[in-house]
């Protein structure tokens, strides 16, 4: 059977790789290496081994058996050499015809060195490179050539090697490749390993970090080595301060002791009488159902009237509780919250018309619905109508009349907003018509900062 100096190629980059990927996807955590003596391995090997392209036809898979030893130049690199002897069945016809066993045999001594990719607690990936001179017997039977000539041999492959208990008993199994130049042979073997090493003066051991206290938190890295405690606190028990059995960060009262079923808390309150808990209610200060998380929902469309943007009207989830698109006057940009609606004022004055109340309310309704929103500019802005430091000035009141409205009659936390007047300095439009004065009569809101 004759190959192509391609398929070569990637017979040797399978048998060098593929061994590696079964352990590679998936490196154990703990990868600790304890330092150690050099030391000398002897390996035993038997597999199976296949000859591409000899000389005879019709050959066979057949055994491979050899002997490693191997010296530990560090952790990593290993120099060793070895001894591997091949057995392969083979038929062909001779001259007359007649079916004949061919079966022959190779002798390889060789030397090399292996390096290790990966080393953990009970597995090691490595990959290798060998040369070598491969000696066949017979050369050939009734004139009809069978083994073909000695040859240098160059290998290469890889190996996954494992650990029961102690690194001075290991096994292993290897995948080489073997290309021999000579006569342009490729050769491939499976060799399961036994392999024992020593070393000079010290057992040599691959073992995990010492762990007194049995939390997984290695006693190096553990503040409290001896004490049982999670890793996310450094191996230290969380703190308690009530001592009522549920640690201070689960505890929503951690400093008066109550069970674990009211959230380390004394008592069940419910504020607002309307049989929703205060530690589980959405709205502990509003009466609300149990189906809505203790909020009231006025229009029964299942979002509560906190942040439904029409709460008289039922509306859909998709519509911020609206019942068409339409109704949405208010919708958050990654820069601003945009207002499709102006809000109105008394002419020459910072008092808001009640007709403008429903699209503050749904600003309400964003600002709950978003509390990643944490800081957020209110600007007021005025035409060029009179002079520069009136319309400053009165544009500033109307930036704070909205932030009082959203304070006082929807319950936003005043850390939250800022008010600015920039009066006639930022036009949206020409100040020389009527339309474009009322463009520039405006409310915006800008994000100033979010989570």
């Amino acid at each position: 059977m004759k190959i192509s100096k391609k398929t070569i190629i990637c017979i040797i980059g399978i048998t060098t790789w593929a061994p590696l990927s079964l352990i590679w996807a998936d490196t154990p955590k703990v990868q600790v290496y304890e330092e150690v003596e050099k030391g000398i391995s002897v390996g035993l090997q038997l597999g199976p081994v296949y000859d591409f392209n000899p000389p005879v036809e019709n050959t066979e898979i057949g055994p491979a058996c050899g002997l490693e030893l191997g010296f530990d130049l560090n952790r990593i690199v290993r120099i060793k050499t070895g001894f591997l002897t091949e057995y392969h069945p083979a038929r062909g016809r001779s001259d007359t015809g007649k079916w004949l066993s061919l079966d022959y045999s190779t002798k390889l001594p060789w030397i090399g060195a292996s390096m290790a990719l990966m080393s953990t607690y009970r597995f090691q990936a490595y990959v290798q490179a060998a040369v070598g001179y491969r000696l066949t017997d017979p050369k050939s039977i009734d004139g009809i050539s069978v083994a073909g000539d000695d040859s240098i041999a160059v290998m290469a492959g890889g190996g996954i090697e494992y650990y029961p208990n102690l690194r001075h008993f290991s096994f292993a199994i290897e995948a080489v490749g073997m290309y021999l130049p000579n006569t342009g042979d490729m050769v491939v073997a499976i060799l399961p390993m036994v392999r024992f090493t020593f070393g000079f003066g010290k057992v040599k051991t691959i073992r995990p970090p010492s762990d007194r206290d049995h939390d997984g938190v290695p006693d190096k890295d553990d503040k409290c080595p001896d004490i049982w405690g999670p890793e996310s606190n450094q191996g230290c028990p969380e703190p308690d301060t009530d001592k009522d059995g549920t640690v201070d960060r689960l505890d929503a009262c951690p400093h008066e002791p109550g069970p674990a079923s009211n959230s380390g808390c004394p008592k069940i309150s419910d504020r607002d009488s309307d049989g929703v808990v205060d530690n589980v209610d959405r709205c502990p200060d509003l009466p609300g159902p149990k189906d809505q998380h203790g909020c009231p929902d006025r229009d029964n469309d299942g979002i509560p009237d906190h942040i439904d943007k029409c709460p008289d009207e039922p509306g859909t989830v998709e519509n911020d509780g609206c019942p068409t698109k339409a109704h949405v006057k208010v919708v958050v940009t990654k820069s601003a919250i945009e207002l499709r609606e102006k809000i109105h004022f008394e002419f020459g004055r910072a008092t808001i018309l009640s007709k403008s109340y429903p699209i503050l309310n749904q600003v309400v309704a964003t600002l709950k619905q978003y509390p990643e929103i944490k800081k957020l500019r209110i600007e007021g802005h005025t035409d060029n109508k009179g002079s520069r430091s009136y319309n400053l000035r009165l544009s500033h009141r109307r930036a704070q009349s909205v932030v009082k409205y959203l304070i006082n009659q929807g319950g936003i936390a005043s850390e939250r907003l800022v008010a600015q007047g920039f009066g006639e300095d930022k036009p949206l439009a020409t100040n020389t018509t009527e339309a474009g004065r009322s463009k520039n009569r405006r409310v915006e809101m800008i994000i100033l900062q979010r989570d």
